[in-house]
């Protein structure tokens, strides 16, 4: 068995995340993939974010139609600090002997070696890696294969497309109470308006 985890602030979803989660399940082959909004992640502490229950709830819209892909409050339930490696052990304990493999985006992999328990991580599981067409390529080939040589780290590139706005720009065009255009589902939508979120 096939599983992705795909971890993330998610504050809010967005139509990037969501390309990237299916384009992984499709592309990697997954029976299974784990949407995990974290609670606070350890390079982002003191950020303020729209409370977990809330993008929890986003997210929940966001792949509600999707088969193979579900969300889980794992990190949220913790209410701590969320350490991938901490989390992809949990999903090992639920999964036994399943391939699991952790979905990121090129930005964050570049740091991986400053993760907690980083030789774990990558000896213990798998990468799919989000890239953009010449976008810091050269740089990852490079840690790819130093990673390879001193940890065996299995990755796999693949191409995600991007959409013209970020999660945090979309909240300040909200707070401007600005277009901003398609970035999400009708549905997200609705419910940041309903819930008062970003402005």
């Amino acid at each position: 068995m096939k599983i992705g985890v795909f971890g993330g602030t998610f504050d809010p979803v967005h139509y990037g995340h969501m390309k990237l989660a299916k384009q992984a399940v499709q592309e990697c082959s997954l029976d299974k993939l784990i949407v995990i909004p974290a609670y606070e992640q350890p390079f982002k502490q003191g950020r303020t974010l729209a409370h977990g229950e809330h993008r929890y709830n986003m997210l929940k819209l966001a792949f509600d139609c999707e088969d193979k892909i579900t969300v889980s409050d794992i990190e949220l339930a913790k209410g701590d600090v969320s350490y991938t490696i901490d989390t992809l052990r949990e999903v090992k304990q639920l999964y036994g002997s399943a391939e699991i493999s952790f979905i990121v985006g090129i930005d964050a992999f570049l740091h991986v070696e400053l993760w907690k328990d980083a030789d774990e991580l990558l000896q213990s599981y798998a990468f799919i890696i989000g890239t953009r067409p010449g976008y810091m390529e050269s740089e990852l080939d490079v840690l790819l294969h130093r990673l390879k040589k001193s940890h065996g780290t299995n990755v796999t590139k693949i191409q995600n497309e991007q959409i013209p706005v970020s999660s945090t720009e979309i909240k300040k065009f909200i707070k401007l109470d600005q277009d901003f255009g398609e970035a999400f589902p009708p549905e997200v939508e609705r419910y940041i308006v309903a819930n008062g979120l970003y402005s």
